[in-house]
């Protein structure tokens, strides 16, 4: 067994004790947005859009769906449409069931427990705008190797509130234990104050979007959602299926699943 010698030991433990007060402070001006969006987030509604595709780049299936969290369990998700027509009953049926018997995700955490503050830095600023460049913190991303994601967020110096949140993918990313890969991710959120609202309260703008492409053993899959709206917090009751997961049964997907 070789011994490290008691000159460079030392300097070691020196470092390490140091590496607290090292340790750069996070911005405090993305610290407040971010304490500020925790506290005014509700839950989101939106529109999610399928795509599957066939080896030639054509449309194999199209699906559009609704997932308002503020009804009750077995109403959140509604089928919209099915390869540009309406869906027909049995449709219907087989889609919404399945989508509404999986266990209601609750509010997640707070931003500030997954965005890595700490080592966020400002990509550049303006007189009104400061733009800050945001990790997610390794504990956070699990299986995926979310260090791929660039995350822009745009902080509103007057009002100290969230003003834009963007990512992009510096290259394909595995998931599912690598059975598929995330090959493009296209993330494009505003907010606003709303009228009625005393600030700095705001809100995810109707206009805002989100697309994220896959790839499963070959086969291409987008999934984009549009038409947010922030709703109230579901209050009732979960049907008592959901009480408790069935032991051994998969997680619900934390992604394209709520």
């Amino acid at each position: 067994m070789r011994f490290c010698p008691l000159p460079t030991l030392v300097i070691l433990l020196c470092v390490c004790g140091l590496v607290p007060w090292l340790r750069a402070e996070p911005p405090p001006l993305l610290v407040k947005a971010v304490t500020l969006w925790s506290e005014g987030r509700q839950d989101l509604a939106f529109t999610q859009r399928t795509r599957a595709f066939n080896p030639d780049h054509t449309t194999r299936y199209e699906r559009v769906e609704r997932y308002d969290p503020s009804l009750p369990d077995d109403q959140r998700w509604r089928l919209l449409e099915v390869n540009g027509k309406p869906p027909t009953e049995a449709e219907r049926r087989d889609i919404e069931v399945k989508r509404n018997r999986k266990p209601r995700k609750r509010a997640g955490n707070p931003p500030a427990s997954y965005l890595d503050l700490e080592n966020a830095r400002l990509a550049r600023e303006t007189e009104r705008v400061a733009h800050f460049e945001v990790g997610i913190k390794p504990e956070a991303a699990r299986l995926v190797a979310l260090d791929k994601l660039v995350i822009q967020v745009a902080v509103d110096k007057a009002t100290g509130t969230i003003d834009h949140i963007s990512a992009d993918l510096r290259e394909p990313m595995r998931v599912a234990l690598g059975l598929a890969r995330v090959i493009d991710v296209d993330l494009d959120v505003h907010f606003e104050e709303p009228a009625d609202g005393p600030p700095p309260a705001t809100e995810v703008t109707s206009g805002s979007t989100a697309r994220v492409m896959m790839s499963k053993l070959g086969d291409p899959t987008e999934f984009s959602w549009s038409d947010f709206k922030e709703v109230p917090v579901y209050r009732g009751k979960k049907p008592a299926a959901q009480q408790k997961q069935t032991p051994g049964s998969p997680p619900a997907d934390p992604l394209f699943a709520p």
